[in-house]
């Protein structure tokens, strides 16, 4: 219920972004004529030195409905401070009646047979497809994020400033007080802000970001993801937030990279090399990207990897019996992926300690070498079969 709330204050800020675009909307029901002279009066009254007036034209126009809905926009931009105010405030409650009704007809047409006019609809149909499952996840999109929905027609700029909005009013709304627990955020919260942020025009803030990818762990995500007739639009959202790059960002694009292994998303493969080529990167990040490439990838990826195998960043490492430590790099991480695509055994190239892991390929501090003298050996013994393949291929 609270961030129920809370959308709806969002389609208020919205409403003073898209004035033009909402008086075009039409609106699906069928309305009886009104007189539009008198609709006008009744916006001048609201500005009327009598708080009586004011009261009776704000109250009939909220009776009116929709209808009046071209005339209330028109007044946001009335030179009257008080003729605005009650605008927005009769506005905001004409626009969710009208919602309401269309998310109504919307779900009522189970076969898609009708035209509605959600925003947001055309976009995710050409997505996601039309079927059941997916016009259930839109109608829960629509009933959680209604405001959120809105200004995704508004244009990247404007849409980034409710996204970055949204966003943080989520966040409050999960803090509960007296307790050391969270709110879950719904389902169809997270599904709506992967859908417009997914968009690669719209530009994305580092917290929203970090944000976005937090609520994608909480429960009704990961077990809507983990299966049910909604996984695959799911993924398919998750999929477009992830393919979209945050390189501008370190700790974004580590999220990312994360993203895409713990949900098993072939769409990372790209923003992971992406990222493989920024200059300065940290080397924790790089790890984590080159997995990405070995555990979606094939062979066909190796050549991308090779530049790495001169990279002597330090990634991890591992403490050993005897108090010996074994100092992982980001091209010894590079080196075991590129085996691994090429369908060699590491154990061949002296990874003697890997260790797989089914989230994200291999645990990287198990990579290590103990000594310069076995890195040098298992970089030589690659070498050594590169040469040989491509004296195969001359």
């Amino acid at each position: 219920m609270v961030e129920r709330r809370a959308s709806i204050l969002l389609l208020g800020v919205v409403l003073s972004l898209a004035a033009t675009a909402l008086a075009a909307r039409p609106s699906n029901d069928a309305q009886p004529p009104v007189d539009q002279r008198h609709i006008a009066q009744l916006v001048r009254q609201m500005g009327d030195v009598s708080y009586a007036v004011r009261e009776r034209a704000t109250r009939e126009l909220a009776r009116i409905g929709v209808p009046a809905k071209a005339a209330l926009v028109k007044a946001l931009a009335d030179p009257d401070a008080e003729v605005r105010y009650r605008a927005r405030m009769v506005l905001s409650e004409v626009l969710e009646l009208d919602w309401r009704r269309r998310l109504e007809a919307f779900v009522d047409d189970t076969q898609g047979q009708k035209q509605h006019d959600l925003p947001g609809w055309q976009r995710y149909r050409k997505m996601m497809g039309e079927n059941v499952s997916a016009r259930r996840l839109f109608a829960d999109m629509q009933r959680n994020e209604p405001g959120l929905l809105e200004a995704s027609e508004l244009g990247p700029e404007r849409l980034a400033a409710a996204f970055d909005g949204r966003c943080q009013q989520i966040q409050e709304s999960m803090r509960v007080p007296g307790r050391t627990t969270e709110r879950a955020v719904q389902l169809g919260t997270v599904a709506a802000l992967l859908f417009v942020g997914g968009d690669s025009d719209v530009p994305i803030s580092p917290q929203s970001a970090m944000a976005v990818t937090n609520f994608c762990y909480q429960q009704p995500f990961r077990q809507a993801i983990a299966g049910g007739d909604k996984n695959p639009i799911l993924k398919k959202l998750l999929g477009a937030w992830v393919r979209r790059s945050f390189t501008n960002d370190p700790s974004s694009m580590q999220q990312t990279m994360m993203l895409a292994l713990q949900f098993n998303l072939r769409e990372g493969i790209e923003p992971a090399l992406a990222m493989l080529k920024e200059p300065g990167s940290p080397p924790h990040m790089r790890q984590y990207a080159v997995l990405v490439v070995g555990k979606f990838g094939g062979a066909d990826d190796v050549a991308r990897l090779e530049p790495l195998l001169s990279d002597q960043s330090v990634c991890g490492h591992q403490q050993l019996a005897a108090n010996q430590v074994v100092e992982t790099q980001v091209r010894d991480v590079a080196l075991a992926v590129m085996v691994h695509l090429s369908g060699q055994k590491l154990a061949d190239f002296g990874f003697k300690r890997a260790q797989p892991n089914a989230t994200i390929l291999f645990n990287t501090a198990t990579l290590g070498f103990a000594s310069t003298a076995e890195r040098d050996a298992a970089l030589a013994k690659w070498q050594q079969w590169r040469t040989r393949q491509a004296a195969k291929k001359s």
